[in-house]
């Protein structure tokens, strides 16, 4: 006699509820949840054979309610909700109601948990006058503020029913089944990337989706690195469940890129900023995405999707990403396959509509806080800045790791400190040694921001002179572009044509600091008698007498380059000439302010000419 027969000739001959027969088979089932597929199947099998599928849902979601008032659920319940639904025995909405915690609560603890977040933001770099100081420090420590969700992640318990099924469904890659609940939560604003079991489901799954592309590009493939003891391997996935159920991803489900990308980019998303805290995972995506980020892929649809995960995805990682220079060269190797047009693009939206304290409610709520703790600990290295070169070492560590993770917060506070002190530009441009190419090529991006700054007037109230934060903006442009050649400099040249284009002719300061400071060109007026002596020595007796430094060979050639193109060339010195001849003719009005303003204009487009 068959374990069905026998049930039932039980349950006619004891008058035993059949709801609860099949109770004891579903806690049977879920004692041997990790047990064998065939142990497995029996139990399903079992429970089709007693025709009580239609009271399986009820059952099962009153044993969901008996931890209600718990607030834990066992883990072992959720895998057992999810053999059921991948065996097509339940239905996922039948269930939904019976679980803990609904997509509401979810969504109004993670709101509550990011207006706390956006509280303590504001709270960096405040000074508190009643003795509290030290609880301030140590409300303001990463980890310390958690909402209730958040906890029991490595424990056997469940804090939240529905994202326990949900972790449980990514474990077992059933992402056919995982992906349209996750994608509801996203909508109604629950964060299932922020809860830890299923942010750690959602890393191994994205390693499983990542392994078959970058195998290739791994150092591995070429035999001078073996695989780490500790990597995450597909074989440590929950295996269970029964052939005829809804399929889990498998291999050949991934086996051509467009496959794989359709699975990787909607996975990506759903973690967002929290692939920081996987530094494995962000390397291997960063390096897959240089592949297809090659012109060899230019146009196609793979290289769109490595865009849209470079702007949505990885840059904003690195925010969140404690200082790690390795993970930064890794995105940079992927960015400048881009040219810097497209690249700018990515920065305007890595940089949102506002940095430091400003990005408090208008980006990610972990994002900002990041960005405010950022600021803070470069305004804190910036009070140490001196003409020393020991002490410029020092600083420029500390800013260096700050400007790893936010480099947009670390230059805003620079460049606002440069445009009040000139003093201020040359420690600060030794400190720069340790920043890497991706921070740079972001200042090459900020530095056209500041210089259009509509907000604030480029000459003075006398009208006459140029104000004194645009004069220190250019001088450090000149000076910065001196030092680092290699910086990205065609983009300045082209925000210099534009403003040339459309009447602007104080940005010819910048032009001529380039000329000056880059290009050795420096333009000497009102020189005294000793002076005068002086050009008649060498390098070093000019360097004394002058106080200028001879730019290098590279700085030269990296100009020259930049501006010796026939699309670049010829504009520019028809645009000066254009500007100079506007000057001249401004010089027969009689307004005594007029005819300063455009002589100085007029003298400074004579010596670029």
């Amino acid at each position: 006699m068959g374990a069905a027969q026998t049930l039932r000739a039980l349950i006619g001959g004891f008058d035993l509820d059949p709801n609860r027969v099949l109770d004891i088979v579903l806690e049977s089932l879920e004692r041997d949840s990790d047990g064998s597929s065939t142990v497995v199947e029996a139990h399903l099998n079992l429970a089709r054979q007693l025709s009580l599928e239609e009271s399986l849902p009820h059952v099962l979601g009153f044993k969901f309610q008996h931890y209600h008032e718990n607030q834990t659920t066992p883990r072992s319940l959720c895998r057992l909700a999810v053999m059921l639904l991948s065996a097509n025995v339940i239905n996922i909405e039948v269930l939904l109601p019976h679980l803990a915690s609904s997509l509401e609560t979810l969504a109004d603890d993670a709101k509550k948990f990011g207006e706390q977040i956006d509280k303590e933001a504001r709270r960096f770099g405040v000074v508190s006058l009643g003795g509290s100081n030290e609880k301030a420090k140590a409300a303001m420590q990463p980890g310390t503020i958690q909402p209730a969700w958040r906890g029991y992640g490595d424990s056997d318990m469940v804090s939240s029913q529905f994202f326990g099924v949900v972790e449980a469904l990514l474990w077992d890659q059933r992402w056919h089944l995982a992906e349209p609940l996750l994608s509801r939560m996203e909508r109604a604003g629950a964060l299932p990337g922020s809860y830890p079991g299923c942010q750690q489901a959602l890393y191994s799954l994205a390693h499983f989706v990542l392994e078959p592309v970058y195998i290739v590009f791994s150092p591995r493939s070429f035999g001078v690195a073996s695989r780490w003891s500790g990597a995450i391997r597909s074989s440590d996935l929950v295996r269970a469940v029964n052939p005829r159920c809804t399929r889990r991803l498998e291999q050949s489900d991934i086996a051509l890129l467009p496959q794989l990308l359709l699975v990787l980019e909607p996975l990506c998303y759903h973690l967002h900023v929290y692939t920081a805290f996987d530094a494995s995972l962000v390397t291997k995506l960063a390096r897959v995405l240089r592949h297809l980020l090659q012109p060899c892929w230019r146009g196609t649809e793979e290289s769109l999707v490595a865009r849209r995960l470079l702007e949505y995805v990885l840059l904003p990682t690195l925010s969140l990403m404690p200082g790690n220079p390795g993970c930064v060269l890794e995105v940079w190797a992927a960015m400048r396959c881009l040219p810097y047009c497209e690249r700018h693009l990515l920065y305007k939206a890595w940089r949102g509509r506002g940095v430091d304290r400003t990005a408090i409610g208008l980006k990610h709520f972990e994002v900002a806080r990041a960005e405010c703790e950022a600021g803070h600990d470069a305004r804190q290295a910036l009070k140490r800045v001196a003409n020393e070169k020991k002490n410029a070492k020092h600083v420029g560590r500390a800013l260096a790791k700050t400007a790893h993770s936010n480099p947009f917060v670390v230059f805003h506070v620079i460049l606002s400190q440069i445009e009040s002190y000139d003093n201020m530009i040359q420690p600060i441009i030794e400190s720069f040694g340790f920043m890497t190419p991706l921070a740079l090529d972001v200042l090459s991006y900020m530095l056209p921001l500041h210089l259009a700054d509509t907000s604030r007037h480029k000459l003075q109230d006398n009208g006459i002179h140029v104000s004194h934060w645009f004069q220190y903006l250019a001088n450090f442009t000149g000076v910065f572009y001196r030092v680092y050649p290699q910086t990205e400099l065609r983009c300045l040249i082209d925000f210099l044509l534009l403003r040339l284009k459309a009447g602007g002719s104080h940005e010819l300061l910048v032009f001529n600091e380039l000329l000056a400071r880059m290009g050795g060109c420096e333009v000497l007026e009102d020189i005294s008698d000793a002076q005068l002596g002086g050009l008649a020595g060498g390098e070093v007796l000019r360097r004394e007498i002058f106080a200028f430094e001879k730019a290098s060979k590279r700085a030269i050639s990296r100009l020259q380059d930049a501006l010796c193109t026939p699309d670049k060339a010829a504009p520019m010195l028809a645009l000066v000439a254009q500007s100079r001849s506007v000057s001249f003719h401004r010089l027969i009005i009689t307004d005594d302010v007029i005819i300063g303003s455009a002589g100085m204009r007029y003298s400074r487009e004579r010596w670029i000419m």
